[in-house]
């Protein structure tokens, strides 16, 4: 007895190393600091921004682009002309001109206290002393004729809106002492001194009419936005729930909606092939026969189309390639649905174990907000930065362009002092003025730095900053690109090691206890303390591709008048290359952040690992792709339509529950509540799911892996999950 009992405690023994041996460990490699040279390119680019950002915040003063200022460059409503608030041209038709939005409007404007409430004209003599009150205080000149109107974002602007039904119609003003009506004359629309009409105000104006109109609704609206908010955040909330709830079931009901999906599709797509075709031979035969005709009136015609032959036949021949496709793909590919209805349930597996995902790209988002706030802030304060710069224009013609006359004193478009301008204006015969142009910097030292050498620097480097003030403009809006992709680059990395960890440590008992919380902690870390500048590599990728697609927006804006055809297609397909490019390098960089994650790569030693993997198992990449984007558009868009239909009836307050009612407050217009309710459902939906999404490609890459180094050996066992193995036909031998 006593040596049987010690062969079986021998025995048991022996089992318990191999019931150890059954559950493979994964040993992660040292992490180490990948692409250092990138993370000091990055930080050196980011100390330029702030560098920026700097000196914009020390000359900056957004109100200058807020507030109207007047010809001499004086914000009205600030400092000494707090008390005049309001922006008053004096001859509104010189705006006309398709250079305002270039050199601003050439005519003189200055800052009242309120806007003029009478028409008046200066070749009445009683209307002197009206014109008189509207002074330059500068140059005492005044406007030759005023119109009654009223102040629109701190402009004063002619209400002519009551007399839109008579635009036709001249600005007349009547002499009280001769009781002669006489017209008022300005610049018309082709730069000619002619009677005004409402027509040529109109045309100042009119973009402004529908604001004009609308405003009264925007404060409605806000009222009930107003009212509504709770709502609508209880309702995203609900739809966050929802999102959690669905990828917790979609293990088990995934294979049902695949393959009931490819049945409908298929059986919708062959009925209609049919119909199709039993049409075109009916057509065929028919001795009445419908020609073609390419003409636009009877192109839309219904019935016009549904006698054609023509459209029977293109029908079937596009919903028959349909059909044959799914056919062929429900048959020849069978194997790969399977592997990637694997793949998604042990995604939901995931996610369920490691709940902390969901919340996670929440806190990418708020960076991705705030690196957007902090750039367009330091575009405002350039925008508004540096000392008052002024420019040349021609008040009497307005629609010609910058002169350049080497025998002229002066020129259209020359920088210019008021105070000095003056002095030769009297010089001068042609019709010009030194008005306010825009703000730039100034070109001397601040007091205090006395070296000689610094100030040649410093003066020559603010002159090109005031000549060409776009070049810090696209630097920040190349910053903006880089930023915002990096941070998706760290959203993107930081999931990668967590699904990675997930899927190759899931046995181990300690990973297991710390995987809801510390994994997702553990990745971050990972992500930041080693691979920024693998991460600054590929949102930099990015970043220059998205700028060179704005270049080409820009070249595209200015060659629409181009009659060159050839022009034109080489710049659509310029960008529809760039276009391209961008959607591959995307797709490039989430494998490559995976696998940094995992396996501590540089970003060209995982690019092409990943370029390994995926041309490897091409049609296990794409059929998985392509399944899972439709999975998670159903799934969008069954959470999003259930949460518009709940909605409509809340806001509508069609659900007869006391409580409901009560909390549903009574709206003026609740389409727009309830439109902003269903954008907000979709975005945190899609928040969600994109996570499911990041999550298939990893778990699809580490699937890949396993299956490519491993082998099923005591040494290199496969770490995957036993339904998976059956599907790749595999299985550890220990």
């Amino acid at each position: 007895m006593p040596s049987r009992n010690r062969d079986v405690s021998v025995e048991m023994k022996s089992r318990r190393p191999q019931a150890r041996r059954s559950k493979p460990i994964f040993r992660a490699p040292k992490h180490k600091c990948t692409d250092i040279i990138c993370l000091q390119i990055f930080l050196l680019f980011v100390a330029i921004l702030i560098a920026i950002s700097i000196i914009a915040y020390l000359n900056g003063d957004p109100k200058s682009l807020i507030f109207p200022h007047d010809s001499r460059g004086n914000i009205c409503g600030q400092g000494d002309y707090q008390d005049k608030k309001y922006l008053l041209f004096f001859d509104l038709t010189k705006c006309l001109s398709f250079l305002t939005a270039i050199t601003g409007c050439p005519t003189r404007q200055i800052c009242v206290s309120q806007c003029p409430s009478e028409i008046a004209y200066d070749k009445i003599p009683g209307h002197q002393q009206k014109l008189q009150q509207f002074s330059d205080p500068y140059t005492n000149e005044y406007p030759s004729y005023t119109i009654p109107s009223r102040p629109l974002f701190g402009r004063c602007i002619p209400d002519i809106l009551s007399s839109l039904s008579t635009a036709q119609d001249l600005v007349e003003v009547t002499d009280p002492d001769t009781n002669v009506t006489i017209p008022i004359e300005a610049l018309d629309q082709t730069g000619q001194i002619s009677p005004l009409s409402y027509q040529t105000l109109l045309k100042a104006v009119e973009y402004l009419k529908n604001f004009l109109n609308l405003k009264q609704s925007y404060e409605v609206l806000f009222e009930d936005f107003s009212k509504a908010y709770l709502l609508i955040l209880i309702g995203i909330g609900i739809a966050a729930i929802l999102c959690f709830i669905w990828m917790f079931a979609l293990r088990f009901v995934v294979k049902p909606i695949v393959y009931l999906s490819f049945a409908v599709v298929i059986l919708v797509t062959g009925f209609i092939t049919y119909f199709s075709i039993n049409e075109y031979l009916s057509l065929q035969k028919s001795k009445n026969q419908t020609d073609f005709k390419l003409e636009f009136e009877i192109l839309f015609d219904v019935n016009y189309i549904k006698s054609l032959k023509e459209t029977w036949l293109a029908l079937s021949i596009i919903f028959g390639v349909i059909f044959l496709a799914l056919v062929f793909v429900t048959i020849f590919l069978r194997k790969q649905i399977k592997f990637s209805i694997a793949l998604i349930k042990e995604v939901s597996k995931a996610v369920v174990d490691m709940p902390t995902v969901l919340i996670w790209p929440i806190i990418p988002l708020i960076i991705q907000i705030l690196f957007i706030g902090y750039c367009l802030t330091v575009s405002v304060y350039l925008a508004s930065s540096g000392i008052k710069l002024y420019k040349v224009v021609d008040t009497n013609n307005s629609f010609a362009n910058v002169t350049s006359r080497a025998n002229s004193l002066v020129n259209v478009g020359d920088y210019c002092l008021p105070e000095l301008f003056d002095k030769i204006k009297k010089n001068l015969t042609e019709s010009y003025e030194c008005y306010f142009y825009k703000f730039g910097f100034n070109t001397t030292l601040p007091i205090g730095l006395e070296s000689d050498q610094l100030k040649n620097y410093y003066t020559i480097f603010m002159e090109f900053i005031n000549e060409y003030q776009w070049i810090p403009q696209v630097y920040v809006i190349f910053m903006l690109f880089w930023l915002v992709a990096f941070s998706v680059a760290l959203n993107q990395m930081t999931l990668g090691g967590a699904f990675g960890s997930w899927f190759f440590t899931r046995y181990n008992k300690f990973s297991l206890k710390r995987l809801p919380f510390m994994t997702l902690i553990f990745s971050f870390w990972r992500a930041i303390f080693y691979h920024l500048g693998t991460l600054a590599f590929g949102s930099l990728l990015i970043a220059i591709l998205k700028i060179l697609r704005v270049f080409l927006e820009y070249i595209g804006s200015k060659a629409k008048k181009s009659e060159s055809k050839a022009a034109k297609y080489a710049l659509n397909c310029m960008r529809c290359c760039l276009w391209c490019l961008e959607k591959f390098v995307k797709f490039l960089n989430r494998r490559v952040f995976i696998i940094t994650a995992t396996y501590s790569l540089n970003f060209c030693a995982a690019a092409k690992r990943a370029v390994q993997l995926i041309t490897n198992n091409i049609l296990r990449v794409m059929v998985l792709n392509k399944l899972s984007d439709f999975i998670l558009f159903i799934s969008n868009l069954c959470i999003t339509f259930l949460m518009a239909v709940l909605g409509f009836y809340v806001f509508t307050r069609k659900i007869p529950i006391d409580y409901l009612l009560r909390l549903t407050p009574e709206l003026n217009f609740y389409v727009a509540p309830l439109i902003v309710f269903v954008i907000g459902c979709y975005c945190v939906s899609k928040l969600f799911l994109d996570v499911f999404s990041f999550g298939i490609d990893t778990i699809l890459l580490c699937a890949l892996i396993d299956f490519d180094e491993n082998d099923g050996t005591e040494q290199k066992p496969y770490f995957m999950s036993t339904g998976l193995k059956k599907i790749l036909k595999v299985k550890n031998n220990n």
